[in-house]
């Protein structure tokens, strides 16, 4: 039995921008009071998915720093997340 891990950041971890990190707005996620920098959330899009750190918020715009590992790899990093298997 495998756990599934909810997006708390829609991100495309594709796209960077002058920073070179992966950004996306506050308000792609289905929780924005969660987006605080130096916290770790789940980012990503469709089945892409990664531990990122909230570096900075900049008005409505949030950069990540995505760990290398898989989700479950990094689950610590994680608090208060909510886990669905």
């Amino acid at each position: 039995m495998s756990a599934t891990f909810d997006i708390d950041l829609r991100v495309d971890l594709n796209t960077m921008d002058e920073t070179g990190l992966p950004w996306a707005f506050v308000d792609d996620a289905p929780d924005p009071s969660v987006v605080e920098p130096g916290r770790y959330l789940v980012v990503g899009s469709g089945d892409a998915r990664a531990v990122a750190q909230v570096v900075d918020v900049l008005d409505d715009i949030v950069h990540v720093r995505p760990l290398h590992g898989s989700v479950a790899s990094n689950a610590h990093l994680l608090r208060d997340h909510g886990l669905a298997s």
